[in-house]
C-alpha cells in the first residue's frame, strides 16, 4: 500500500513537471505606442530618412522640420490624430509656418502598413 502511494506521487509530481508550459501572462506585450516610437526612431526608413532624421520632439527643436513636441491641428474640426496621419502620407497637404512644401518625402502610405501609420499617430499624440 505504502508502495502504491509513493508511486501515485511520484506519477503525478512528474507529469506535473515535464512538457510545454505556457508563457507567464507577465510577459511585457509591447504595445502600438511602443512600436510607434520604435518606428519614429529609425534612422532609414526604406530609402528615406526617418522621422528621427529630420523631426525633434523636443520643445522648439528643430531639425529640418518642425518640431513634434506639441501636435495640436491647425485646421478647424480636424482632430489632432487626423492631421497627424495626413501629415504623414500627404506631407504637403498642410504646411507648417515657417517650412516650405516638399520637404518631406510622399508615399510613406506605400511604404508602411496602415497599422504602422496608426502606430506612429498614436506615439506622436502621446508624446505631446
Amino acid at each position: 500500500m505504502r508502495h502504491t502511494l509513493f508511486l501515485l506521487l511520484l506519477v503525478a509530481l512528474v507529469s506535473g513537471c515535464g512538457g510545454e508550459s505556457s508563457p507567464p501572462e507577465t510577459q511585457p506585450v509591447q504595445g502600438p505606442d511602443t512600436f510607434g516610437q520604435e518606428l519614429f526612431e529609425e534612422r532609414v526608413v526604406g530609402a528615406n530618412p526617418g522621422c528621427v532624421t529630420c523631426h525633434s520632439l523636443l520643445n522648439g527643436v528643430t531639425i529640418v522640420g518642425p518640431s513634434l513636441h506639441t501636435v495640436e491641428s491647425p485646421v478647424p474640426g480636424m482632430t489632432e490624430a487626423d492631421y497627424v496621419r495626413e501629415a504623414i502620407v500627404n506631407p504637403d497637404a498642410y504646411i507648417a509656418e515657417g517650412f516650405s512644401a516638399g520637404q518631406m518625402n510622399a508615399g510613406w502610405d506605400e511604404l508602411l502598413s496602415d497599422e504602422q501609420i496608426e502606430s506612429l499617430v498614436e506615439f506622436l499624440l502621446g508624446t505631446s
